[in-house]
């Protein structure tokens, strides 16, 4: 057990020493070349994914892994899109990254998101998340809010995405949708045609994971497996109670807070507390995570412990101003805190 412990906290110490008090900027992916640059590209990048599977890169370490990961991560997109991507393959043979996403058809995603929670104890998830936010493992805090969104999605059937309105030729408005997505759960059942964006795409996925503990975009069910299948090959990490009494001092910041603090606020609060080994970044993801545990959120919203909640029923921020996702983007202060959901969450789990 002491030997497991300390590879759970080295890996841990590489994360945090990789990140250190910067903060972590990802390249934005808002574009894509198109045409016969974006086949030529492609077409590149298959010949080496084939040479790759026909002869593998030895595997590296987690720490390099990381390494591998963070360069990835810091690399512009237009550099990145006509790079190789041959560096990156120790750490794919590693595991940390990854070739695509595994995508399955909608109601197949469904059972297997239900059959994956049922492997995982809800008591070590909350654990492991205390010991993510009291260690500064960022790795281990995804994992318990991707479990409840998954134990509460309704039964349902596929149901194409609505996307907003165009005028069309006649002058008058179109409905659009993404066929591909759907609009209860999130789920996006097909993947982009161009292979390397896959390849972008999923470890961008993989370094909100590892060095953010960031959900990203709006909660969906991709993500949420992505996640819970990554968070199973992590070490198992030794908890403590006192993982609790870090995370309760920080609730304690929280009530202090005046009555307008915002979760933009918010994150200056829990930065100058000294509590949280975190950049600006992983505060305010670690906010949005408070919402989606249902801790922070105003009483018109609520987070996945308590419900599933349709992306088109999430309420806008009360400002424009706000920086936090759906439900602690309308929480203020004034709102308090849910300790209900707390003690749901925290109470007696290491009895």
């Amino acid at each position: 057990m002491k030997e497991e412990k300390n590879v759970v906290e080295a890996i841990s110490e590489t994360i945090a020493n990789a990140i250190g008090d910067e903060d972590f900027v990802l390249p934005l992916a808002a574009w894509q070349t198109n045409g016969s640059q974006s086949d030529k590209i492609n077409a590149a990048y298959i010949e080496e994914i084939k040479s790759y599977r026909a002869s593998p890169a030895s595997p590296c370490d987690k720490p390099t892994a990381l390494k591998l990961l963070k360069r990835f991560a810091r690399e512009d997109f237009r550099e990145f899109w006509t790079a190789s991507v041959l560096e990156y393959l120790p750490a794919v043979s590693e595991g940390t990254m990854k070739l695509c996403e595994t995508v399955y058809p909608h109601d197949e995603a469904i059972r297997y998101a239900k059959e994956l929670i049922s492997t995982l104890s809800v008591k070590e998830l909350a654990k492991d998340f205390l010991y993510g936010v009291a260690r500064h493992a960022p790795e281990y805090r995804t994992a318990l809010a991707c479990y409840y969104y998954i134990q509460n999605l309704p039964a349902h059937e596929f149901e194409k995405k609505y996307v907003g309105s165009v005028v069309g030729k006649d002058g008058e408005f179109e409905d659009r949708y993404n066929e591909n997505r759907c609009e209860i759960c999130g789920y996006q059942h097909t993947v982009s045609t161009a292979p390397k964006m896959r390849f972008w795409h999923i470890n961008v996925d993989m370094e909100h994971f590892y060095f953010k503990a960031l959900i990203p975009f709006r909660f969906d069910l991709n993500t949420a497996i992505l996640f819970l299948e990554e968070y199973k090959t992590l070490p198992r990490p030794t908890h403590s109670l006192a993982d609790y009494e870090h995370f309760k001092k920080m609730i304690e910041v929280i009530e202090k807070s005046p009555q307008n603090t915002t979760s933009g606020k918010l994150r200056r609060e829990l930065k100058q507390s000294g509590l949280l080994r975190m950049t600006m970044d992983q505060i305010e993801a670690f906010i949005d995570m408070l919402g989606y545990l249902n801790i922070l959120h105003s009483n018109d919203s609520f987070g996945v412990t308590a419900g599933h909640v349709c992306e088109k029923d999430m309420l806008l921020p009360l400002s424009d101003r706000g920086y936090a996702a759906y439900p602690v983007n309308r929480w203020t202060r004034k709102c308090g805190i849910d300790y209900d959901s707390l003690s749901m969450l925290f109470d007696g789990i290491y009895e």
